[in-house]
């Protein structure tokens, strides 16, 4: 995530989730470009939300497209008194450029905001031993229209195997997919996690690319 003004947003909704949920313990949220999944370290647990929406731009060509199966990896621990999150979000390549670069995701506040609301779920659940009821997890469905076939040969999830991944885990109900599994020692599965995106789209309307070509890309 190269703009810190992107991971500050990250951490800050993340620190009002935090207090929302009445979490005493301090938390932080960090990147980590190299992490892994199901790689945890003894006593850290992962959470992987399903797939998300986000939108990408070429920092080359200025090429415009949106995806929706990025994929964000978290991995958490807590230590006496104290609580720490290691995050690391998939980028994608320009399919234009011959040498294009990973590029970063952005994705719409409340989408952001979906996310950190059922990570921090599930930081009350592995390490608070909160009981968790269906409804305390947001389900978020992407609701644009979403076209054409994954690019992925331009996918760093997909070069490393994550995106088929999650394709073959075994169907589950909806209350599993949002639930999640113990990663440490249980087979992936993810959560849903998109949501609505008027005020995202609306924050590229001023910009100096508003005419560049968007291009939505199935899951």
């Amino acid at each position: 995530m190269s703009s810190s003004g992107t991971m500050s947003m990250w951490q800050n909704i993340f620190a009002v989730k935090i207090e929302e949920m009445h979490v005493t313990d301090p938390w932080t949220l960090l990147e980590d470009d190299a992490l892994q999944v199901q790689a945890c370290k003894p006593g850290w647990k992962e959470f992987m939300p399903r797939r998300a929406l986000g939108r990408f731009q070429c920092s080359q060509c200025f090429y415009n497209w949106s995806s929706a199966k990025v994929h964000i990896v978290f991995h958490m621990y807590h230590g006496p008194g104290w609580g720490t999150v290691w995050m690391r979000i998939f980028r994608q390549k320009c399919r234009r450029c011959p040498n294009s670069r990973l590029e970063d995701p952005q994705f719409s506040p409340d989408t952001v905001e979906t996310i950190l609301h059922n990570l921090v779920i599930k930081i009350l659940q592995y390490f608070y031993k909160k009981p968790v009821q269906p409804s305390d997890l947001l389900e978020v469905v992407v609701d644009r229209p979403v076209t054409g076939p994954h690019d992925r040969a331009h996918c760093e999830a997909c070069e490393l195997g994550i995106c088929n991944r999650s394709q073959r885990a075994p169907a589950l109900d909806a209350w599993k997919l949002l639930m999640g599994e113990d990663k440490s020692s249980e087979p992936p599965v993810h959560a849903w996690a998109s949501q609505p995106w008027p005020r995202f789209w609306g924050s590229f309307q001023d910009t100096p690319f508003q005419h560049a070509v968007v291009t939505i890309t199935s899951f």
